[in-house]
């Protein structure tokens, strides 16, 4: 007789949570990484754009291998605490994966760029999406996950520059010590800073931190001015060590490999940057992070739930500024130069209109926030120039700068007004819809 301590599994639930062996599971990101380097590195060219055919097909073959060997049973309470646990999550990763691997191949080569731009400003504009991904990113965690009014951004990629400046130039250290130097030292200024915090919220938090702002910004032109003179900082160009010289694109001579082009930030850029939101990610996913929506969604209740609300908000500060901060090394290093009028309040409202119109609470509304930011004022040039009917109108070609502003500002608003979730909340509705449909016309085919 069977006790109901001993209930049988049904075949379907059996099926549903076989494992996947890792190495099938691991497959597609790998052919997703090694595909692009295999098909730049081929010259046999029997017939125009045999690679993009290629490429397709491989594309192809990682998304469906990917859904098709995904754990995916919506029973199981462990796999919701996983990355990318579903099938449709794990075959975007895949594709995602190959795409990133792919674009600084297609924009070093020779072929017609779009829009008539130079494949180096299409490359630069990929560079500011990567860098900004991030510092958009570390500002959502404290805005939207923890909701902290915060406008010390700008503050800590000060911190972040002065840090890269003194270990990298004037200590003459190594460009590798600079960023985790950078990070400890906006980890222990934004729990100082973020103090106010635990007395203060929402207006009288964001003037709190607009004086932080201020008060760095002093400290950053006294030290420009005493350390580098008028005429500002010029970072040296970083090395990579000897121990990376492996890694595909690279040719060094002598010895020693410097990332001065466009196309080797590109792997630096994404490579700390992708690192930088797994980690937000997973913070976000742990106990941590769920400490973090109880505080932003009521900190009373929080505290009879026993969060340490102190704590948590203290966390968040430092976790965001940390990441702000390595941001700001990385990108004045991008930049080469930096001079007393680089940081400004300006760039906090930046980052808010990438978070606000790419969507809060999520990496991806800091991703689509950041194409948003960078892609369409190069869109705008090329319509002021291409199209008859803006080009021939003077006033657009006179002011700009004010019209890309104005038009920025009207797409800000409409997306607040129609998608207050933002473009991560646009594209996360697009693929459940298309995700039905799949599953409906499965459905309808007995599949």
């Amino acid at each position: 007789m069977t006790s109901v301590t001993e209930t049988a599994t049904p075949a379907s639930r059996q099926t549903l949570t076989k494992r996947t062996p890792t190495w099938m599971r691991a497959l597609p990101f790998l052919v997703a990484i090694a595909s692009p380097v295999i098909l730049d590195k081929i010259s046999w060219n029997p017939f125009g754009g045999w690679k993009l055919l290629v490429g397709f097909l491989v594309l192809v073959g990682i998304g469906w291998f990917a859904w098709s060997n995904a754990e995916h049973d919506p029973d199981d309470p462990r796999l919701s605490l996983k990355l990318w646990h579903r099938a449709d999550q794990r075959a975007l990763a895949a594709v995602t994966c190959f795409v990133l691997m792919a674009i600084p191949f297609i924009l070093s080569t020779d072929w017609e760029p779009p829009m008539d731009f130079p494949w180096n400003s299409w490359f630069r504009i990929v560079n500011y999406i990567i860098l900004f991904a991030l510092g958009a990113g570390a500002f959502n965690l404290l805005v939207g996950y923890t909701g902290q009014l915060s406008m010390a951004h700008a503050a800590f990629l000060m911190i972040g520059t002065m840090v890269g400046a003194q270990v990298g130039l004037i200590w003459e250290q190594s460009f590798w010590l600079c960023l985790p130097v950078a990070a400890l030292a906006g980890a222990v200024l934004g729990v100082f800073f973020g103090i106010p915090a635990l007395r203060l919220r929402g207006l009288y938090l964001m003037l709190a931190t607009i004086g932080v702002h201020f008060i760095i910004l002093l400290v950053w032109k006294e030290y420009i001015v005493h350390q580098f003179g008028f005429s500002g900082m010029r970072f040296t160009t970083p090395n990579l060590p000897s121990w990376l010289h492996w890694i595909p694109g690279i040719n060094p001579e002598d010895g020693e490999f410097l990332i001065n082009s466009q196309f080797r930030w590109f792997w630096l850029n994404l490579t700390i940057t992708t690192l930088g939101l797994l980690f937000i990610v997973n913070v976000v996913r742990s106990r941590e992070g769920r400490a973090f929506a109880a505080v932003r969604d009521r900190d009373i209740s929080a505290t009879l739930l026993g969060i340490n609300v102190a704590r948590s908000k203290l966390v968040s500060f430092a976790l965001s500024s940390a990441m702000v901060s390595v941001s700001g090394c990385l990108l004045s290093y991008y930049n080469r130069a930096r001079s007393e009028d680089s940081f400004n309040l300006e760039q906090v409202l930046d980052y808010g209109i990438i978070i606000v119109v790419g969507g809060f609470m999520g990496i991806q509304g800091a991703i689509f926030g950041s194409i948003f930011f960078f892609a369409l004022p190069m869109y705008f040039e090329w319509m002021r120039e291409e199209l008859p009917f803006i080009s021939d109108i003077d006033f657009f070609s006179r002011y700009a700068g004010e019209v890309d502003l104005a038009i920025r500002g009207i797409l800000v608003v409409v997306v607040l007004v129609w998608r207050p979730d933002g473009l991560a909340g646009l594209w996360q509705s697009g693929k459940k819809r298309l995700l039905l449909r799949f599953d409906g016309s499965r459905a309808g085919t007995g599949q």
